[in-house]
């Protein structure tokens, strides 16, 4: 005789919610990159999830609640993605090393699906509302990881130079898509790293990014 297989473990009501939110954030962040915002309805969201429109809805009353929850979701891994890289490399210890790090997180599909849901919201008010809270909380804990790591005492300028990097790595994820060669695009991230790596040099900031002797005034 054989043995009987074992039951499945029938899953919870919680697992099933959850597998279906993760679905439909799934499907959202694919269709976002492939297809654009504007060609990224929630119908077509939930055929791509294999949901219902009424189960979608249980989750998402509205298109922009969704596409919020989309940011919220891929800010969300990218911030694992930068501690997981950090950790397995022994990166981001100085300035040098974003260039790099960014580039590894930003330029995947998800970056791309990010970029088109904060160029929506720019004219939908609803939409605004959800993600520019959202977005301003991400850049704060950007400046206190920073400020941590490197010891900076100049907001403003940590700031200027966050927002610097990762908008730079941004538009170059843009461009990847648009240019004939791809590839090419990495030659613009190495750039920015010998950049950075002439200013140390040249002392205009130290490896950690503050200001070096060649720009201190006091």
């Amino acid at each position: 005789m054989t043995a009987a297989a074992p039951a499945r473990k029938r899953r919870t009501q919680a697992e099933r919610t959850a597998e279906t939110r993760e679905a439909l954030l799934e499907a959202a962040i694919g269709l976002l990159y492939r297809n654009g915002y504007s060609k990224t309805p929630i119908e077509l969201i939930a055929e791509e999830a294999g949901v219902t429109r009424g189960a979608m809805r249980h989750h998402f009353r509205t298109r922009a609640q969704l596409m919020a929850a989309v940011i919220h979701t891929v800010y969300e891994q990218e911030h694992r993605s930068y501690r997981e890289i950090a950790a397995s490399r022994g990166r981001a210890a100085v300035l040098s090393d974003w260039p790099d790090m960014l580039w590894a997180v930003l330029s995947k599909p998800s970056g791309l699906a990010v970029l088109e849901v904060l160029q929506a919201s720019r004219s939908d008010p609803e939409l605004a509302a959800l993600v520019m809270p959202m977005q301003a909380r991400i850049e704060q804990m950007s400046f206190e990881a920073i400020k941590e790591q490197f010891g900076s005492d100049d907001e403003a300028e940590t700031r200027a130079a966050i927002r610097l990097f990762v908008w730079a790595v941004r538009g170059l994820s843009i461009a990847q898509v648009l240019t004939p060669n791809p590839a090419d695009t990495r030659r613009s991230i190495d750039f920015l790293k010998m950049l950075i790596e002439g200013a140390t040099r040249a002392g205009l900031v130290d490896a950690q990014g503050r200001p070096g002797p060649a720009r201190r005034t006091d």
